[in-house]
């Protein structure tokens, strides 16, 4: 599992391209636009959980050994920190984009 900023939906580059290409629509259009927007990233956060999940399930044989315990305790805080950091550009993302998507009543509690 690896982080790769270039094909990162929530980076600023991206999520500024995205906005771009919605010129000349309609407020609404818009609006909905983002909110898809931000539940795919939403979608993506949760298998990126899963995955995490079922990786952590793959490991238990490796934690009855000591000699890998460095290395799982380094693997199971960098999949922390992949979500913790994606759950921040997703909050990020909600409150840049407040004002269009308040309707469509998506929260960061729905990361849950």
């Amino acid at each position: 599992m690896r982080y790769n900023q270039h094909n990162d939906p929530l980076s600023i580059d991206k999520m500024q391209l995205f906005a771009a290409s919605l010129t000349g629509l309609d407020e609404n259009e818009i609006a909905k636009a983002k909110a898809l927007y931000i539940n795919n990233a939403i979608t993506d956060y949760k298998a990126l959980k899963q995955t995490t999940s079922a990786f952590g399930c793959a490991q238990t044989f490796f934690w009855i050994i000591p000699l890998f315990w460095p290395i799982l305790f380094s693997q199971k805080k960098m999949l922390r920190v992949m979500e913790n950091t994606m759950r921040e550009k997703i909050q990020n993302a909600l409150d840049v984009w407040a004002d269009d998507i308040k309707k469509s009543g998506i929260r960061i509690n729905d990361l849950n």
